[in-house]
């Protein structure tokens, strides 16, 4: 995720200027597989880098149109490219950078963009029915798949979420599968978790002070929360369990790790507060 302000904004867009054109001319099957790719957005762009070179393997531009602001970037393991920014959701093919589809987000506005996705194939913390009590160092934690093969039955849904709303997207068709509208969730960008557990795939989605616990597939919202009180203090949220925190120590640009939209969306409301310009956002 990133984001470019005053004039980078204005010129990184400006292709008579531009000399970025370095990347690597895909023709036919390409010489790299899912696993060699690190994917990089930045000025206004996508770049899928080749993690063991350095070589870049393709650029696009964002299919959403960012326009400088900041972009949230998901794989999923159908090797599609989940990208939000400026209130839309767009997939891209992972190998070759080719723009799949872009869903709108009616009704969702055009600020940033949180996205996840639900695995099809997940590991889940074994359970176990009472605590360990041998030493830390001589008792890692054990995993187990979620149904012997590990593959979910379900269809895996891309979660976008901005502006106080959420939305669940069919991955192959970029088509909306539900919307759930965070009550006075108003600018606030929600995080969400996605937690495998349970005979279905949970979102949990923090906003604000509340927190609401979602059915991946449907939309149902199972329960929620009031966690805080407090009148004092920005209005995100960010989540972790001990199993989202085992993988997010391998992944280190998650929003409840590095909430940098968060960020860009605070100062975006001081500029209104003040009066001042908006920047980082706009664009079709």
């Amino acid at each position: 995720m990133t984001w470019l302000s005053g004039k980078d904004e204005k010129t990184s867009f400006d292709t008579s200027i531009d000399s970025d054109s370095e990347s690597v001319s895909i023709h036919s099957t390409p010489s790299f597989t899912r696993n060699d790719i690190l994917l990089c957005a930045t000025h206004g762009k996508i770049y899928a880098i080749h993690k063991h070179t350095g070589a870049r393997l393709w650029r696009a531009s964002y299919p959403t149109g960012a326009m400088g602001g900041v972009v949230s970037i998901f794989i999923t393991d159908q090797d599609r490219v989940i990208v939000g920014a400026n209130g839309k959701t767009a997939c891209m093919d992972l190998l070759t950078g080719a723009e799949k589809w872009v869903n709108k987000m009616k009704g969702c506005g055009y600020e940033e963009v949180g996205v996840i996705c639900t695995p099809s194939r997940v590991l889940k913390p074994q359970r176990t029915t009472e605590r360990s009590h041998e030493p830390l160092e001589n008792a890692p934690p054990e995993y187990c798949e979620s149904n012997g093969h590990g593959v979910l039955t379900e269809q895996p849904v891309a979660i976008s979420c901005t502006r106080g709303k959420c939305m669940g997207i069919d991955i192959e068709t970029g088509e909306e599968l539900w919307k759930f509208n965070c009550p006075n969730g108003g600018f606030k960008i929600p995080s969400a978790l996605v937690d495998p557990e349970g005979e279905s795939t949970t979102v949990f989605v923090g906003c604000g002070r509340r927190l609401y616990c979602l059915d991946a597939a449907t939309g149902e919202l199972k329960w929620e929360v009031k966690v805080s009180n407090s009148k004092v203090g920005l209005g995100y949220m960010t989540m972790a369990t001990p199993w989202s925190s085992r993988l997010a120590a391998e992944a280190h640009t998650a929003f409840s790790q590095f909430p940098s939209a968060q960020q860009r969306n605070e100062i975006r409301n001081r500029e209104r507060g003040s009066g001042g310009g908006g920047g980082g956002g706009g664009g079709g």
